[in-house]
């Protein structure tokens, strides 16, 4: 994927973050602007435009103004798990990239949640709260233990697990309702994956560890709570959203359900403090990543993928991209800008908007993910039609709603090269193909071009020829170019039996229209455009 080399980019941290995050970015020479507290939504909505990327934590909200306003915007980095405050439609449309950091608060999460379990089992805080009332009342408070009990953990992500993995160590039986996650990956940790409605009817303890999303939202409502087992003990630390309040404070009343433990809310803080007063609710504000390891992690982390993003196109914990790193980005990366600039040049030289665009990949090439690598090339392909930003994020979106059919496939085809890209387009005047290679790690080679066989370098200002294969052509081009004091820095020219020729002519400055004019009036020239690549 093609990056800024621009030294100077701005990163807005309107939430704060740790002095190290503050270290990593400002390292890099450029300017960091951090807020000391939140700011209202149209104080964002003014800032924002100037900057390159955003770093939030949970109390901004990145909203479609937002995005719409941010006028340089390449990244939101989320300081932690949730990315429910960024509007994920919005940020994919602007082709910005969200990232999250949901490494560095799993264990302050999972601890907190066994807190939770247990403080629950035990009455912990309200035995805590009759004693600093000068009370000794040990029968009211008697709990239950962990031991031997069932646990239902719905979500078995990364969190999910630790939790798991303390539970086992609390002697407790764990099963899991995870519909993404496979058997084999919970058997080694022996949790066994069972049905939502199986986890809500044998188990004693319910723990939520999913996302919010519009399947998951009220995952727990009046529903699914008549399911549940009698005397069911329920802990949220993930997302309030997952469980309706008013569904859970019946369940509370009819006894249904023994207690509940909450760190989080529909709305924080709470507008409706009903389910928090309730006697048989400990509650918590939202406190799954606060201790100072996790602040300083997710911090280190966000600022780092940031970082990495902003400096060589590194993709880590995207929420709505692929993650594309470690060896696989090695593989990836290289391919996505070739990609990117091949449909560049097809973009740029074709007359009209494409109808369809095809990748095919070879070699080397066949083994790894092909659509991210097809969403980098039909971005290049589509931004010279389009005055929006264009970019892997959401170019895919773009050709669906432009009714622009994208395939991507491999084949095993023998070919000269270690690897080969061919990048084909259908428009209304008939295919359009270019192809190009990958060596050395990152040097990339333009091949082929319309079935001609061609060695270009696809960078910097181009001047493409397309012309008949007779003496005085090249001799001409150059004359015009000496006249005009156009400096050529590199020539490829390719030819095909039957006399179809063509050149890509790297050249030091822009072209003027006035020079393409006097090209195209040489004798036996067909076609001349100016190409600009990234350097």
């Amino acid at each position: 994927m093609i990056m800024s080399e621009d030294k100077t980019l701005k990163i807005l941290v309107s939430d704060g973050i740790s002095k190290r995050g503050g270290e990593i970015l400002r390292a890099e020479g450029w300017t960091v602007d951090i807020w000391p507290k939140p700011q209202p939504q149209e104080e964002l909505i003014k800032a924002i435009p100037p900057y390159d990327a955003l770093i939030v934590r949970s109390a901004s909200k990145v909203s479609a103004g937002v995005l719409e306003a941010a006028e340089n915007l390449k990244v939101v980095g989320r300081a932690g798990v949730g990315v429910d405050n960024v509007d994920l439609t919005a940020a994919t449309r602007r082709g910005v990239i969200v990232m999250n950091s949901p490494q560095g608060n799993m264990v302050a999460t999972a601890e907190l949640t066994m807190a939770l379990m247990l403080a629950l089992a035990r009455n912990v805080p309200q035995a805590h709260a009759s004693m600093k009332g000068g009370k000794w009342d040990k029968k009211t408070f008697a709990g239950v233990e962990l031991m031997g009990k069932r646990v239902g953990v719905v979500g078995l992500g990364r969190i999910g697990r630790e939790v798991a993995l303390r539970c086992r160590s609390f002697g407790m039986e764990i099963v899991a309702f995870d519909p993404f996650i496979a058997p084999g990956v919970a058997e080694p940790m022996n949790v066994s994956l069972v049905s939502l409605d199986e986890l809500l009817q044998t188990s004693d303890y319910i723990t939520l560890h999913t996302t919010l999303t519009d399947e998951t939202r009220h995952l727990l409502r009046k529903e699914t709570l008549v399911k549940v087992k009698p005397g069911v003990r329920i802990v949220n630390a993930a997302r309030g959203g997952l469980i309706d309040d008013e569904a859970l404070i019946a369940a509370l009343e009819e006894g249904r359900v023994a207690g509940a433990a909450l760190d989080v809310y529909a709305s924080e803080p709470p507008k409706d403090w009903r389910i928090i007063e309730h006697p048989r609710v400990i509650a918590t504000p939202h406190l799954g990543a606060s201790t100072a390891e996790a602040q300083q992690k997710v911090g280190n982390d966000i600022a780092t993928q940031i970082r990495d993003y902003l400096k060589g196109g590194a993709i880590r914990q995207a929420v709505n991209f692929f993650s594309i790193s470690g060896e696989l980005y090695d593989q990836v990366r290289p391919a996505m800008d070739l990609a990117q600039r091949l449909g560049s040049i097809l973009g740029q030289l074709s007359a009209e908007a494409p109808r369809g665009v095809d990748l095919c990949l070879y070699g080397e090439l066949n083994e790894i993910e092909g659509t991210p690598i097809a969403a980098a090339a039909t971005a290049g392909l589509l931004q010279p039609f389009l005055h929006e930003s264009v970019t892997a994020v959401n170019a895919l979106a773009i050709a669906k709603e432009m009714n622009i059919g994208v395939s991507h496939s491999t084949s095993t085809t023998p070919i000269t090269f270690s690897n080969m890209m061919e990048l084909r387009i259908a428009t209304k005047a008939g295919d359009l193909s270019v192809a190009g290679t990958i060596f050395g790690g990152n040097h990339m080679r333009v091949i082929e071009f319309d079935g001609v066989d061609v060695e270009a370098v696809p960078q910097g200002r181009i001047l493409f020829v397309r012309n008949d294969d007779t003496p005085g052509v090249v001799g001409n081009i150059g004359t015009i170019l000496g006249r005009c004091t156009v400096n050529i820095a590199r020539m490829t020219v390719g030819r095909q039996a039957g006399g179809d020729a063509l050149m890509f002519i790297e050249v030091d400055q822009d072209l003027a229209e006035s020079v393409l004019g006097e090209i195209v009036k040489i004798p036996g020239v067909r076609q001349a455009r100016a190409v600009s690549l990234p350097e």
